[in-house]
């Protein structure tokens, strides 16, 4: 089974959105589309948060990611928009 957080950043980047990646301390990257970078900068810590922007530079999700958790639990948290259910897999039920 794939850790949800990866689909989410796969997911993401595939929608043309950006990504930051803060460890704790601080913005460890920032308005990235480079998967291997902000893979390797969540991976980095136990516990980073993610905030997603669209192309217009606008906040559009937030993700708190706990590796070390099983697989489909990875993403612990996130924004309760349709935009983040939809990239991470789960149900809107939302209006």
């Amino acid at each position: 089974m794939k850790k949800a957080y990866l689909e989410l950043i796969k997911n993401a980047l595939a929608k043309g959105l950006t990504i930051s990646v803060f460890d704790g301390e601080e913005w460890a990257v920032k308005r990235s589309t480079g998967y291997k970078e902000i893979k390797e900068a969540v991976e980095s810590v136990e516990v980073a948060e993610i905030r997603l922007r669209n192309a217009d530079g606008e906040k559009v999700g937030w993700a708190m990611i706990i590796d070390g958790l099983e697989p489909d639990e990875t993403v612990a948290d996130f924004s309760y928009n349709k935009l983040m259910h939809e990239l991470t897999g789960s149900v809107w039920d939302g209006e």
